[in-house]
């Protein structure tokens, strides 16, 4: 629900951050079941870590930096994993999944402080609207 939203409603940052996140659940769901499948995702997750993390330094946003921190937190998860041999792994993914609950949040209060500002949507500008509202 919050992608759509923020695919719709939001800012060009939104937007980004939408497909950037699609990119890597898709990513995550083809490489969960392989061999090495757990470390791939971690590196998955520390590159998009960065990639908030630049977007956070980037935009004026600041829902930006409550998803990059969050990610970040994810990644010490992983090395907490790594580090911690009595850490079990469904303790760790638990960690993870409530971590990521912060993300979509973060998304859906990002287009709400586009909406509550009243900057106009990247939709309502969109090329393939005016060509077809000026013919």
């Amino acid at each position: 629900m919050s992608f759509v939203a923020a695919w719709l409603w939001g800012g060009h940052t939104e937007c980004f951050a939408v497909v950037v996140l699609f990119c890597d659940y898709a990513l995550t769901r083809m490489t969960t079941g392989m061999a090495g499948g757990h470390e791939l995702v971690a590196v998955s997750e520390f590159v998009l870590a960065v990639i908030f993390a630049w977007l956070a330094f980037r935009s004026d946003r600041s829902w930006a930096l409550v998803a990059s921190g969050a990610l970040i937190l994810c990644v010490l998860v992983f090395v907490l994993e790594w580090t911690n041999p009595d850490l079990r792994r469904y303790a760790a993914i638990s960690a993870r999944s409530g971590l990521w609950f912060i993300i979509p949040l973060s998304l859906l209060a990002g287009v709400a402080e586009r909406w509550l500002s009243g900057e106009p949507a990247v939709s309502d500008a969109a090329a393939w609207r005016r060509s077809i509202s000026t013919s």
